[in-house]
């Protein structure tokens, strides 16, 4: 089972599946041909118990944390349409996972408002 996750993780992230806003858990049982209930068996087991919309949204806020970096001229707008998030709920899901907003945290990394070092 672990080697099926494995499987769906990465192509979930190689082929950023997670910018699209419209993802559905249907889209990925369709893909590898399993189940709901084996969706939900593995999300259990591999993410400590997630749902697939958790899931998601963990990797958006991982990517979310990148690219703040990577390309600090960006709006927290380009950030959110690069992981399949408006703007407002990126900065919901961000605080609720970093406890601070994706501005306050790029500027805790050195980055100004305007995205110079």
């Amino acid at each position: 089972m672990k080697n099926l996750f494995t499987e769906i993780d990465q192509t979930i992230r190689k082929e950023k599946l997670y910018a699209d806003a419209e993802l559905k858990r249907s889209t990925i049982m369709q893909r590898f041909g399993i189940s709901r209930h084996r969706l939900n068996a593995l999300l259990a087991i591999h993410t400590g118990g997630l749902s697939f919309p958790q899931y998601i949204n963990t990797i958006r806020m991982a990517e979310t944390k990148q690219l703040l970096i990577k390309h600090p001229e960006w709006t927290v707008d380009s950030v959110g349409a690069q992981v399949g998030l408006c703007a407002p709920n990126l900065r919901r899901l961000f605080k609720e996972t970093y406890g601070i907003t994706p501005g306050a945290y790029r500027a805790q990394m050195g980055f100004s408002v305007r995205g110079k070092k």
